[in-house]
């Protein structure tokens, strides 16, 4: 007789909960399958998109000039609104003359200077060479001691603007010798110290009591590297996606898109994905670039926050390509429009400028462009130790390139029907 064995319960326990899982574990496993292969679909369009701009020359080259025009232009700007190219003539070798060189020779934040003879000086000037001439002529010391001397100052003031920033760096060197106190800190200026027998009470009778609130200076041409950046990343995102969009339209290609065994909106999300890679294949190497050259050193923790406004930023201009590269046709409309659209876009969120130094009116308009939001929290990151306005800045970024992506997979799906 055979002896039937029935189960504990303990083991019935086991064997239903084996049962229940099976169905979660194989949904959960579909779920993972229907993942994959999504953004393999994704990455395959994305792919392809990325193959086809790169045989389109006159979309590179019409995305990668103007930033590089640019930039140019912001490093010939940054030289010629910060240092001045001045020639120093020594024509006494006192204390005083000595003095009054090292304060000048010692502020390269203004000058860009030269010292020489007074008759290679007067040939510069006239061949245009330098801007101006400072002389410390030979009775500087005698009436230094006598509080009259004078520097000469010979200055092609050929307009107000130029003549000016020379005129107020010679006053500031001049001030910083009768008033060592009234000096900025030598770090910041980059000025001699003051000597024991010049600490002195401040002659002007007035002082500043200045309270910064940053701790950092930035210099001029990093502080306008960045929206460079914007502008890299607007012009390829743009005009890439709308390029490749329109070619849909008329080549006829999205009609066989939209027979494709796979969702629209993995079509759609795919060519976005290809506007987005574009964009960082042509940032990485500028920011690289910047960083071995020193102009931009952000903190090491800001590097996330970085690289979130940049996505944003690119995901954004891919959107509003889509949207472009749908509405129009004809490759050199769609080029001068994506240009266009992103040079307003770049000057109107503040590409020269700090948005909150200009006119009332210009300020509420830029407060409906999306860019502006992303140099301003950029400037932070990059430049500041915390994050103020982060969270402002890529709430809105997020929400433009959500609605972005949500009208341009409209009009796509549109244009291919």
């Amino acid at each position: 007789m055979g002896v039937l064995l029935l189960p504990t319960r303990k083991k019935r326990r086991s064997a239903s909960k084996h049962i229940t899982a099976a169905p979660f574990v194989l949904a959960l496993q579909s779920a993972l399958g229907a993942c994959v292969g999504a953004l393999r679909g994704m990455w395959s369009l994305a792919w392809l998109d990325l193959l086809l701009w790169r045989r389109m020359p006159i979309a590179i080259a019409s995305a990668l000039i103007p930033p590089i025009g640019m930039a140019i232009m912001l490093v010939v700007l940054s030289l010629t609104v910060t240092q001045e190219p001045v020639a120093l003539v020594i024509q006494s070798q006192g204390a005083y003359s000595k003095r009054m060189a090292e304060i000048i020779e010692a502020d390269t934040d203004a000058y860009y200077l030269s010292e020489t003879t007074m008759e290679e000086a007067q040939r510069q000037l006239t061949d245009q060479e330098i801007a101006a001439i400072i002389v410390i002529p030979p009775d500087f010391d005698q009436k230094a001691t006598n509080h009259a001397a004078q520097l000469r100052l010979i200055l092609n003031n050929v307009d107000i603007d130029f003549a000016d920033d020379i005129r107020r760096s010679v006053e500031r060197s001049v001030g910083q010798f009768d008033a060592p106190v009234l000096a900025l800190e030598d770090e910041e200026q980059g000025a001699a110290p003051a000597k024991p027998e010049q600490e002195a009470p401040n002659p002007y009778h007035i002082g500043i009591d200045e309270h910064d609130l940053r701790e950092t200076n930035v210099d001029f041409l990093s502080y306008q590297v960045l929206p460079v950046f914007v502008l890299l990343v607007l012009n390829t995102g743009l005009l890439g996606t709308a390029l490749l969009c329109a070619q849909d339209v008329e080549r006829g290609t999205g009609k066989h898109l939209a027979l494709a065994p796979v969702p629209a909106w993995m079509l759609v999300a795919g060519r976005l994905l290809g506007g987005l890679i574009a964009s960082l294949v042509a940032l990485i190497p500028a920011v690289g670039l910047c960083l071995l050259a020193g102009f931009i050193s952000p903190p090491a923790d800001h590097w996330g926050a970085l690289a979130a406004l940049f996505v944003a930023t690119a995901v954004c201009a891919a959107g509003i390509g889509a949207i472009v590269g749908t509405l129009l046709r004809g490759t050199r409309n769609i080029v001068m429009a994506s240009s266009v659209l992103a040079t307003y876009l770049f000057f109107l969120g503040g590409g020269f400028t700090t948005i909150a130094f200009l006119p009332q009116w210009l300020r509420n308009i830029s407060a409906f462009n999306p860019i502006r939001y992303s140099i301003d929290g950029m400037r932070q990151a990059l430049f500041y130790p915390d994050l103020s306005g982060f969270s402002t800045d890529m709430t809105v970024l997020i929400g433009t390139a959500i609605v972005a992506i949500l009208v341009g997979s409209v009009v796509v799906r549109r244009s291919w029907s």
